[in-house]
């Protein structure tokens, strides 16, 4: 007799697959993620799988700036970023071959890590904000002299300084200070550390309200197109991205307000960043979009009205 071959169900052949299948190393997996969705860590080595709630350098942010976030355990895992807003999720099974029951926890899971992750976040920009209002305080006055500001041929307008730095409030819409940006001697720019800066401006000039306002991407830019419309409140964003959430939020503010977002050309960056994000914040309020003018001869590298200005009075940049 010839002995009967086993057979085998698909069930049994799917259960015994998974069985026989190599774990998914965590760490991997959620590195994949993280890869997929443009958050990847600069050094892999800080994602572990412990459970607890972590932060981590997002391979293209700055050095020792800390946006990202991820919590990870055996089977599953969450990471974000809380510059870009990207987050992603990952876990050993696909949630199309979880039970309902499964599926439900997996998705409590996703929920309780970006809610702990956003309290941390909150708490951290609360932290900074108070420290900022101390800081601020203490600030004195710019000085004219200031070599940022002679640089730049502008005035010192709202700036304060703090040894050799130039101090930068950053305010929300309501007028309450959220952290600050220094400027050094040779133009270098930095962050309080832990401050939220998204939908938030330093004051130029003029005051809130006012039945204009115009919004640019840096100091400089701002303090020089200020000249350009008197009697307006001018705002900086601090950059491009932020263009859009600061138009959001003094619409919001001063729904009957005329917004006018000065751009930046950046003609050597693919996309045209500055110009392409002020296009859309001025059309996101329903705003006019002011942009440089190039006279002849003006140099490639001019890419703001500060530069414009710089070149018109002693031909460079």
């Amino acid at each position: 007799m010839i002995p009967r071959r086993n057979v085998v169900t698909p069930a049994k052949s799917r259960a015994a697959l998974m069985a026989m299948a190599p774990a998914v190393n965590p760490v991997i997996g959620l590195l994949d993620a993280m890869h997929a969705h443009g958050i990847a860590p600069a050094d892999p080595g800080d994602i572990v799988a412990d459970g607890t709630l972590r932060r981590y350098q997002v391979a293209t942010d700055k050095p020792r700036s800390l946006n990202g976030w991820f919590v990870l355990r055996e089977r599953f895992g969450v990471a974000g970023s809380w510059k870009s807003g990207v987050s992603c999720t990952w876990s050993s099974n696909a949630t199309t071959s979880m039970t309902r029951q499964e599926r439900d926890e997996h998705f409590r899971l996703i929920r309780q890590a970006k809610d702990e992750a956003q309290r941390q976040r909150e708490a951290e920009q609360q932290t900074a904000a108070e420290r900022a209002a101390v800081l601020w305080a203490k600030a004195t006055p710019a000085k004219p002299e200031h070599p940022y500001l002679k640089q730049k041929r502008i005035p010192p307008g709202n700036a304060r300084q703090a040894g050799d730095l130039l101090v930068l409030r950053i305010q929300d819409a309501d007028g309450n200070t959220r952290s600050l940006q220094y400027v050094s001697e040779d133009g270098t720019k930095r962050m309080l550390s832990g401050g939220a800066k998204k939908a938030h401006f330093i004051r130029v000039d003029g005051a809130l309200p006012s039945s204009v306002i115009v919004i640019a991407e840096g100091f400089a830019t701002a303090m020089t197109a200020s000249t350009q419309f008197p009697g307006a409140a001018v705002l900086a964003a601090v950059d491009a991205g932020n263009l859009e959430p600061v138009a959001l939020a003094i619409r919001a503010k001063y729904p009957g307000a005329q917004i006018v977002v000065v751009a930046d050309d950046d003609r050597l960056t693919p996309g045209n960043p500055g110009l392409t994000k002020a296009r859309a914040a001025a059309g996101a309020v329903g705003g006019k979009l002011a942009r440089p003018v190039w006279p002849p001869g003006i140099p490639i590298e001019a890419t703001d009205f500060n530069d414009l200005a710089l070149y018109l009075e002693g031909g460079h940049v």
